[in-house]
Parts: structure tokens; sequence; C-alpha cells
């Protein structure tokens, strides 16, 4: 009777994990135990319909970090730098920032210039100009782009397109100079585009 339970409850589970998986949110792989060198990755949302619309080119982060910049804010003491920066790829919001919806026939379209701002966070307080250093932009900066989508309903069909921000993931480390070891990790998402679902 116990395993059989077991069993009930082991597919309920592997049911709403697959249901979960037809939304447009992001997936976070959970880092191993202990593991506090790098943030959960954030994955494009799982949907086949899904399509980028990529409007600049990734920038590469520098291999030693040596972008300077005066900083405006220090919120950190001297020994707290930020090194390692890495690109991980592309990653959709999951915020909506636009959408369209109508019966079929006819074409949705999403025409409009957004300003978007570049997200970042870290485990233990780091000044931002330091982030933007070993990243190779500014973290506090906003981009400005026209999303342009569209979506054609077929006739006696409801549909809807919408539009989320389409980010370049990147990762850095947090290091104190002094004690010469990392003591945490931080994040940055920078705008880059759009992506676009729709359905009928």
């Amino acid at each position: 009777m116990r395993n059989a339970i077991r069993r009930i409850v082991g597919i309920s589970a592997g049911v709403a994990a697959l249901a979960a998986l037809g939304t447009p949110t992001a997936l976070a792989a959970q880092p191993a135990p202990g593991d506090k060198a790098h943030p959960a990755k954030t994955a494009t949302p799982a949907t086949h319909r899904l399509t980028v619309d990529r409007r600049i080119p990734a920038v590469i982060p520098p291999k030693d970090g040596a972008i300077q910049a005066a900083p405006s804010v220090v919120t950190d003491d001297a020994f707290t730098i930020a090194k390692n920066g890495e690109y991980n790829g592309e990653t959709c919001g999951t915020n909506t920032i636009d959408q369209a919806t109508g019966w079929g026939p006819m074409t949705l379209t999403l025409t409009q210039s957004r300003a978007i701002a570049t997200t970042w966070n870290a485990s233990v307080s780091i000044s931002p100009w330091k982030v933007g250093a070993t990243v190779g932009f500014s973290v506090t900066d906003t981009v400005t782009k026209t999303e342009a989508g569209a979506y054609t309903v077929p006739a006696g069909k409801y549909g809807y397109i919408k539009a989320f921000p389409l980010y370049d993931y990147y990762t850095f480390e947090v290091w104190n100079t002094q004690m010469g070891r990392q003591i945490g990790w931080g994040e940055v998402r920078h705008p880059a585009g759009f992506c676009y679902d729709h359905s009928s």
C-alpha cells in the first residue's frame, strides 16, 4: 500500500512538472549544496513558440577585467573586487512588456520603442562600477530599442502575441584581495532585444 501511494505521489509530481514547462517562465538550475561560486543559471522560457528578435551583439567580458570607470557610488571597501566575468548566453525575461489579442483572420502586430534597464545583483555588497569593469559595460544603463513582432491569427481563431525582454546573461565572482579568496558571486542581465510568444 505504501509503495502504491509513493508511485501515485511521484506520478502527480511528474505531471505537475510537465505542465509547468508549457508556461513562459524562466527555469533556474539549482546550485549544488554549499556551492556559492555562481548563481543559478536562468534558461529561456520553455515554450516551442518562442521567437527571439536580437537587436545588439553580445558584449564579451574583458579577460583581465581591466576596463576602469570612475566610481559614482562606493558601497564596499577597497579590498572587495569583481572578477572572472562570464557570458552565459541569452535569456528571455518573464514579465510581459506588450501584447495584442484578437479574432482571425487578422495580423496582430507589436511595434513600439521601449527602454529596458540592465539588472544585476550580488550575494555580497559591491559597487556597480566594479561589476561594470568586469563584464565590460555599465550595469546601471538603460537600452532603448524598437520591438517589431507580428502574428497572423487564422480565421475563426482567437489569438495573441506577447513580447518579453531578451537579455544577455552574465555571471561574475566577488573576491576579497586582503583575504585572497572568493567571498560571493553575482549576475547581470543586459537588454539585447525581444522575445515573442504567440498562439491561437
